[in-house]
Protein backbone atom coordinates (compact mmCIF):
# COMPACT_ATOMS: atom_id res chain seq x y z
CA UNK A 1 0.00 0.00 0.00
CA UNK A 2 3.30 2.32 0.80
CA UNK A 3 4.31 1.17 -2.22
CA UNK A 4 2.07 2.16 -4.46
CA UNK A 5 1.02 5.89 -2.59
CA UNK A 6 4.76 6.72 -3.12
CA UNK A 7 4.79 5.60 -6.74
CA UNK A 8 1.44 7.58 -7.21
CA UNK A 9 3.81 10.76 -5.66
CA UNK A 10 6.77 10.07 -7.90
CA UNK A 11 4.31 9.86 -11.24
CA UNK A 12 2.69 13.03 -10.19
CA UNK A 13 5.83 14.85 -9.27
CA UNK A 14 7.41 13.42 -12.13
CA UNK A 15 4.82 14.87 -14.32
CA UNK A 16 5.04 18.57 -12.90
CA UNK A 17 8.87 18.98 -13.14
CA UNK A 18 8.88 17.15 -17.10
CA UNK A 19 6.11 20.05 -18.03
CA UNK A 20 7.84 22.47 -16.39
CA UNK A 21 11.73 21.64 -18.00
CA UNK A 22 9.48 21.12 -21.04
CA UNK A 23 8.09 24.81 -21.16
CA UNK A 24 11.18 26.49 -20.12
CA UNK A 25 13.02 25.04 -22.91
CA UNK A 26 10.67 24.44 -26.03
CA UNK A 27 10.38 27.20 -28.12
CA UNK A 28 6.79 28.18 -28.34
CA UNK A 29 4.37 31.05 -28.65
CA UNK A 30 2.78 31.90 -25.70
CA UNK A 31 -0.87 30.53 -27.02
CA UNK A 32 0.96 27.39 -27.57
CA UNK A 33 2.25 26.85 -24.67
CA UNK A 34 -0.54 27.61 -22.48
CA UNK A 35 -2.35 25.25 -24.55
CA UNK A 36 0.47 22.74 -23.72
CA UNK A 37 0.35 23.29 -20.26
CA UNK A 38 -3.26 22.94 -19.96
CA UNK A 39 -3.05 19.70 -22.43
CA UNK A 40 -0.12 17.97 -19.72
CA UNK A 41 -2.26 19.04 -16.80
CA UNK A 42 -5.08 17.34 -18.29
CA UNK A 43 -2.81 14.61 -18.79
CA UNK A 44 -1.79 14.60 -15.58
CA UNK A 45 -5.04 14.25 -13.96
CA UNK A 46 -6.08 11.94 -16.21
CA UNK A 47 -2.74 9.78 -15.43
CA UNK A 48 -3.54 10.50 -11.46
CA UNK A 49 -6.94 9.32 -11.77
CA UNK A 50 -5.84 6.14 -13.47
CA UNK A 51 -3.61 5.23 -10.85
CA UNK A 52 -5.58 6.14 -8.10
CA UNK A 53 -8.38 3.85 -9.83
CA UNK A 54 -5.80 1.11 -10.49
CA UNK A 55 -4.22 1.37 -6.69
CA UNK A 56 -8.06 1.00 -5.15
CA UNK A 57 -8.80 -2.44 -6.94
CA UNK A 58 -4.73 -3.24 -5.94
CA UNK A 59 -5.75 -2.36 -2.18
CA UNK A 60 -9.25 -4.53 -2.57
CA UNK A 61 -7.53 -7.23 -4.05
CA UNK A 62 -4.80 -7.21 -1.26
CA UNK A 63 -8.25 -7.00 0.99
CA UNK A 64 -10.01 -9.43 -0.36
CA UNK A 65 -7.18 -12.34 -0.70
CA UNK A 66 -6.33 -11.06 3.37
CA UNK A 67 -9.94 -11.74 4.50
CA UNK A 68 -9.70 -15.13 2.35
CA UNK A 69 -6.72 -16.04 4.07
CA UNK A 70 -7.80 -15.13 7.69
CA UNK A 71 -10.64 -17.52 7.05
CA UNK A 72 -8.84 -20.40 5.62
CA UNK A 73 -6.52 -20.26 8.91
CA UNK A 74 -9.55 -19.71 11.12
CA UNK A 75 -11.00 -22.88 9.32
CA UNK A 76 -7.58 -25.04 9.76
CA UNK A 77 -7.17 -23.46 13.53
CA UNK A 78 -10.52 -24.50 14.06
CA UNK A 79 -10.67 -28.08 13.01
CA UNK A 80 -7.05 -28.66 14.63
CA UNK A 81 -8.47 -27.46 18.09
CA UNK A 82 -11.52 -29.63 17.79
CA UNK A 83 -8.63 -32.86 16.65
CA UNK A 84 -6.57 -32.02 19.76
CA UNK A 85 -10.22 -31.73 21.83
CA UNK A 86 -10.81 -35.04 20.97
CA UNK A 87 -7.87 -36.47 21.05
CA UNK A 88 -7.43 -35.00 24.49
CA UNK A 89 -11.13 -36.17 25.45
CA UNK A 90 -10.48 -39.82 24.50
CA UNK A 91 -6.91 -40.00 26.92
CA UNK A 92 -9.14 -38.89 29.61
CA UNK A 93 -11.24 -41.68 29.18
CA UNK A 94 -9.08 -44.21 28.70
CA UNK A 95 -7.06 -42.75 32.41
CA UNK A 96 -10.67 -42.81 33.66
CA UNK A 97 -11.34 -45.95 32.85
CA UNK A 98 -8.11 -47.18 33.75
CA UNK A 99 -8.28 -45.57 37.19
CA UNK A 100 -11.78 -47.15 37.49
CA UNK A 101 -10.28 -50.96 36.78
CA UNK A 102 -7.51 -49.81 39.47
CA UNK A 103 -10.33 -48.60 42.12
CA UNK A 104 -12.43 -52.66 41.27
CA UNK A 105 -9.55 -54.41 41.45
CA UNK A 106 -8.33 -52.58 44.79
CA UNK A 107 -11.92 -53.54 45.98
CA UNK A 108 -11.65 -56.83 45.36
CA UNK A 109 -9.02 -57.65 47.01
CA UNK A 110 -10.01 -55.57 50.00
CA UNK A 111 -13.37 -57.98 50.06
CA UNK A 112 -10.99 -60.97 49.42
CA UNK A 113 -8.40 -59.97 52.43
CA UNK A 114 -11.70 -59.53 54.37
CA UNK A 115 -13.07 -62.54 53.64
CA UNK A 116 -9.77 -64.28 54.95
CA UNK A 117 -9.67 -62.07 58.25
CA UNK A 118 -13.49 -62.90 58.65
CA UNK A 119 -12.85 -66.79 58.18
CA UNK A 120 -9.35 -66.51 60.56
CA UNK A 121 -11.42 -64.75 62.77
CA UNK A 122 -13.83 -67.27 62.85
CA UNK A 123 -11.99 -70.63 63.23
CA UNK A 124 -10.36 -68.49 66.20
CA UNK A 125 -13.35 -68.68 67.59
CA UNK A 126 -14.49 -72.19 66.98
CA UNK A 127 -11.05 -73.31 68.01
CA UNK A 128 -11.44 -71.33 71.58
CA UNK A 129 -14.98 -73.04 71.84
CA UNK A 130 -13.65 -76.72 70.89
CA UNK A 131 -10.81 -76.26 73.63
CA UNK A 132 -13.16 -74.53 76.04
CA UNK A 133 -15.92 -77.30 75.33
CA UNK A 134 -12.62 -80.18 75.75
CA UNK A 135 -11.44 -78.06 78.86
CA UNK A 136 -14.79 -78.34 80.65
CA UNK A 137 -15.01 -82.07 80.10
CA UNK A 138 -11.82 -82.58 81.71
CA UNK A 139 -12.91 -80.36 84.78
CA UNK A 140 -16.01 -82.42 84.84
CA UNK A 141 -14.24 -85.78 84.52
CA UNK A 142 -11.56 -84.89 87.10
CA UNK A 143 -14.49 -83.60 89.50
CA UNK A 144 -16.48 -86.87 88.89
CA UNK A 145 -13.07 -89.24 89.81
CA UNK A 146 -11.99 -86.80 92.74
CA UNK A 147 -13.42 -85.32 95.39
CA UNK A 148 -13.45 -82.05 95.43
CA UNK A 149 -11.93 -80.13 98.08
CA UNK A 150 -14.03 -77.45 100.21
CA UNK A 151 -10.61 -74.87 99.72
CA UNK A 152 -9.71 -75.49 96.26
CA UNK A 153 -12.68 -74.91 93.59
CA UNK A 154 -11.88 -74.03 89.66
CA UNK A 155 -14.36 -72.25 88.13
CA UNK A 156 -13.85 -71.63 84.33
CA UNK A 157 -16.08 -69.09 83.00
CA UNK A 158 -17.01 -68.86 79.38
CA UNK A 159 -16.30 -65.94 77.26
Amino acid sequence: MAETRDFLIGVLVGSAIGAAAALLYAPAPGTETRQMIKDKAGEAKEKSVHLAEQAKEKTAQISEQAKMKAGELKGTTQSRIGEIKGTAQSRIDEITSQAQSMVDRGRQLVEHQKGAVVGAVEAGRQAYREKQSELQQEVAEDTTTQPVSTSTSATITPA
